[in-house]
């Protein structure tokens, strides 16, 4: 069926943008297939191709379809690739591919990287306009730097992240406060834009026996749960956890899925200090370690620290305001 004028003219008109999102599309698709064997491994999402590399190509790609009067426009060489990078969330999002807090953590890289597409490439693009073999072979960029970057090991590395605030009570009733935490109610609990974006909010902890070895159980909304060991147990002072999460609460969301139950991210430790500042004053100090293991994880542990400090303030504002009043 042929289309009607308005509608051929509408879709030459944007052509560029739609391609460029749906090889985005596709490229999300690629680089989330299981592909490490013993002969062959590829990049995965947690990668440098994908992060750095796929948007690139995203923001060359309506330069293939631009005229000369557009290539010539610095707003459009800018504009048209973040066009794109938008369409390719709305896709993502539509066919539930990628969460909101998935889409949040590679806006930046896939909108800068677009742009300099666009700009640096687009001029370009005339002179070889041509020689198709030559322009269409960046396509296959991103899969050959796939094929690379597979090669070499991911480093592992650990990151801190250290919280505190100034609790008006003492030690003990701090303590009760902590290796417990009663139901936190609704208006208890003041949710960040994280919250907003699909990340849970703490609910309840429970412990089992008050001594090395106890098991202290997490639970955050939609199931969620982490399995917490007592590592260290210094009544009024100090008290530390080894955590991990359960497998089977992980929530089927794609978030949950590749950093919960992936090979990228682990939880390692979580600790209570309390501080004695006073006669009925404490600083309570909170810190948790995380392993990452990507190629990315300079970007990666932006995120990373951003979400878990602001977790971890929020959870010491329920504490504090608990302790308070008591």
């Amino acid at each position: 069926m042929l289309l009607p004028p308005a509608y051929k003219r509408l879709l030459i008109k944007f052509i560029g943008i739609i391609t460029g999102a749906l090889y985005g599309t596709l490229m999300r698709v690629v680089f989330n297939i299981p592909s490490k064997t013993e002969n062959f491994s590829f990049s995965d999402l947690f990668s440098i191709t994908f992060i750095w590399i796929v948007p690139l190509v995203i923001g060359i790609t309506p330069m293939l379809f631009a005229t000369r009067k557009q290539l010539s426009s610095i707003l459009y060489r800018v504009l048209t690739p973040i066009s794109s990078v938008l369409l390719f969330f709305i896709i993502c999002l539509a066919t539930r591919i990628e969460d909101v807090i998935c889409i949040l953590i590679i806006t930046a890289p896939f909108m800068l990287c677009a742009a300099i597409g666009g700009v640096f490439f687009g001029k370009y693009v005339l002179n070889y306009r041509k020689r198709n073999g030559v322009m269409y072979s960046v396509f296959f960029i991103p899969i050959i730097a796939g094929i690379i970057e597979a090669q070499y090991i991911s480093p592992s590395q650990t990151f801190t992240i250290h919280t505190s605030t100034i609790v008006r009570a003492d030690p003990s009733i701090i303590w009760a406060n902590i290796v417990r935490v009663n139901k936190i109610r609704k208006e208890e609990y003041n949710n960040g834009f994280f919250n907003f974006a699909g990340i849970p909010r703490p609910l309840y902890a429970q412990l089992n026996k008050d001594t090395l070895g106890g098991i202290r159980t997490g639970h955050f909304e939609e199931g969620l749960i982490f399995k917490e060991t007592v590592n260290q147990w210094h009544r009024n002072q100090r008290v530390s956890f080894n955590i991990a999460v359960v497998p089977s609460s992980v929530r089927n969301t794609v978030f949950d899925k590749h950093v919960l139950t992936g090979a990228h991210f682990e939880f390692l430790n979580a600790s209570y200090e309390i501080q004695r500042l006073g006669s009925n004053e404490c600083r309570l100090h909170l810190t948790s370690s995380y392993k990452l293991n990507t190629k990315i994880n300079s970007y990666a542990s932006l995120w990373g620290n951003l979400m878990l400090s602001d977790f971890q303030n929020r959870l010491l504002d329920v504490i504090k305001n608990r302790c308070d009043k008591q």
